[in-house]
């Protein structure tokens, strides 16, 4: 009864439902398939314009963080502090701001910029949105503290061992500021930001690859209600072979295989965007921030002599952290081991060691960044020297340029310039690998509908000469 209900009893009944069901099932090919790339779309976009360019952002807080505090020290260790106090907006004199001065406030916009980014990530997230007003905060305390210092200092004859104790004292403070809580409130925030964008490129990944399973799924059904449609048509009609619905199952193959490969392919240049671009841009800004900090540990020694010990002590775990080796229990034997240690044997670890092993180069070879960071740690061992021996005027000469003091020493502007190169070698890859799976399915938007409509009409001028032979 059913059957005869459904006219499946008759010819142009079957010939009805089979044709029918190959339209259903064409039709649900086109939806999953106009989910699955509009899925793959919004991945791309997740990394190539919104979340990835803003944990790039928020990563950069945190270097920003520490070139506000190198500035600061080298400033004070070449007695600058009048070209840091110029105001001439203020107080209309024909002063000239220094650099230093400069570089500081740009790069504290950079960091306020950034907190503020990572309100955008942080949504309804109270703890985390805490964190950005508590780094706001700090931050106005630390560049109240800095002020403080230079004022303090300005009276100085220009030698960092002339420094008045009230001075030293505000950069005590304000390196407290820095190194005990905007720094590591920071670095909350960008794992925090660095966790957000995992979870949603996982989230659409894997959206992407369950679209293109029921892609496969509902193209199979395609080929199979075609190809039974076929059969029944030629058995019953005795004619070998339909040409519309043959161009149709032609058609129905090649939307099914070009759709399933441009998702397959779309999800592996998400997965380059995240693994190749954006994880190791954070991950190398973070070790440039640490380093950048490093390296001004080794100057608040030579401004702050009474705490060296402490710095020494910061100095070697932040070493440890970006190259650690396991025989090194204090700073002479890292000095040493650092020597000796073989970069094709990999006998170290910490974030260089990890990548190492991972056979991850960042876009160059790894002995140049490795054998920069050892000319780098050569260099400072001399400067450590000389403030062990209170030589602190020549330690803070030989801590900057000879030529440009307020700069860094060209051993470690060497080794932050291999980082620098490989940080903006990932950052295009991450651009580029999702600009190219968002221009790869941007002609599915139109390419899907024209397709179907192309095997749907196939199919009704396969059937449509036979069921007029009913008429």
């Amino acid at each position: 009864m059913p059957v005869k209900l459904l006219g499946l009893d008759t010819v142009e009944g079957r010939v009805r439902a089979l044709a029918a069901l190959a339209l259903v099932a064409l039709a649900v090919l086109v939806v999953s398939a106009g989910t699955a790339v509009g899925d793959g779309r919004e991945g791309a976009r997740t990394l190539g314009e919104r979340e990835g360019p803003l944990a790039e952002d928020i990563s950069d807080m945190y270097l920003a963080l520490a070139d506000m505090d190198a500035q600061v020290t080298r400033v004070l260790l070449t007695g600058g502090e009048a070209g840091w106090l110029c105001a001439p907006e203020v107080d209309g004199s024909s002063c000239e701001r220094s650099g230093e001065r400069y570089m500081y406030d740009i790069r504290r916009e950079d960091a306020q910029r950034a907190a503020l980014s990572a309100t955008r990530l942080a949504r309804e997230d109270e703890t985390r949105l805490r964190t950005v007003q508590s780094v706001l905060n700090t931050l106005h305390d630390y560049d109240r503290h800095v002020q403080a210092a230079m004022d303090a200092a300005a009276g100085s004859d220009g030698a960092v061992t002339a420094l008045p104790e009230e001075a030293v004292r505000e950069y005590r403070t304000a390196t407290a500021l820095m190194t005990r809580e905007l720094l590591p409130e920071a670095s909350n925030l960008v794992v925090d930001s660095a966790a957000d964008v995992t979870t949603a490129h996982e989230e659409e990944r894997s959206a992407v690859l369950a679209g293109r399973l029921r892609v496969l799924i509902a193209g199979l059904a395609v080929l199979a209600a075609v190809g039974s449609l076929q059969v029944y048509l030629a058995r019953r009609f005795r004619r070998l072979l339909s040409v519309p619905l043959a161009a149709a199952l032609v058609g129905a193959l090649a939307l099914t295989v070009t759709t399933a490969a441009r998702l397959s392919t779309d999800a592996d240049r998400l997965r380059a965007a995240k693994t190749a671009g954006l994880d190791p841009v954070v991950a190398l800004t973070r070790v440039q921030a640490l380093s950048t900090s490093m390296d001004t540990d080794r100057a608040r020694q030579i401004v702050d002599p009474d705490n060296a010990g402490r710095y020494d002590h910061r100095y070697l775990d932040k070493s440890q952290t970006i190259l650690y080796l396991s025989d090194a229990n204090g700073l002479d034997a890292y000095y040493r081991e650092l020597t000796r240690s073989d970069p094709r044997a990999v006998d170290f670890g910490g974030h260089f060691g990890v990548r190492a092993r991972l056979g991850v180069t960042y876009g160059g070879g790894f002995d140049e960044l490795l054998s920069a960071y050892r000319s780098y740690q050569d260099h400072n061992r001399n400067v450590r020297e000389l403030v062990d021996d209170g030589r602190l005027d020549a330690a803070a000469r030989a801590q900057l340029d000879p030529r440009w003091r307020p700069l860094a020493h060209p051993t470690f502007r060497a080794y932050d310039t291999e980082l620098d190169a490989r940080i903006s070698h990932h950052q295009y890859r991450r651009v580029h690998a999702a600009m190219r799976a968002e221009e790869s399915l941007r002609p599915m938007i139109w390419l899907l509908p024209a397709a179907a409509l192309a095997v749907g009409v196939l199919v009704v001028a396969g059937v449509w000469p036979r069921l007029a032979e009913y008429r």
